[in-house]
């Protein structure tokens, strides 16, 4: 599958964007790449967007399972932070992924040491992402 776009994935093709902005131009690209090589940033965005949650969400738990606070270009544990976006229905639908969530990486976030450290949108995005699990 890593080596499939979602457009092969979904059986949807959007074509070219007809708004001319950043976030409308990546979604559409990267709907066409295949997902071994998206990025994190291209990740995030997409799952942040709500794009493809059926294949990028187990994507990006396996990412974050090396590492909780793994970034994009926004700031450090900003991939955690997209999750807080996805729809509570998508956990319910998916309880393998929730339970990866749950006891793997959240566990790994909350035990880091740093985490007090971390900035406010990461640890905000942690506590929301724990209250929608349990």
């Amino acid at each position: 599958m890593g080596d499939r776009t979602l457009e092969e994935l979904d059986g949807e093709r959007w074509g070219e964007p007809t708004f001319d902005s950043y976030v409308v131009r990546t979604c559409h690209a990267l709907r066409r790449k295949p997902l071994n090589t998206l990025t994190d940033e291209e990740l995030r965005l997409a799952v942040g967007q709500g794009i493809g949650l059926e294949w990028l969400v187990p994507l990006m738990l396996q990412r974050l399972t090396e590492n909780p606070f793994r970034a994009g270009d926004l700031f450090e544990g900003d991939l955690l932070a997209s999750l807080a976006r996805v729809p509570s229905s998508y956990w319910t639908e998916h309880p393998a992924e929730k339970a990866v969530l749950a006891n793997k990486i959240m566990t790994a976030a909350l035990s880091d040491d740093r985490l007090p450290d971390r900035i406010k949108e990461t640890q905000q995005a942690v506590a929301e992402l724990r209250a929608a699990l349990e």
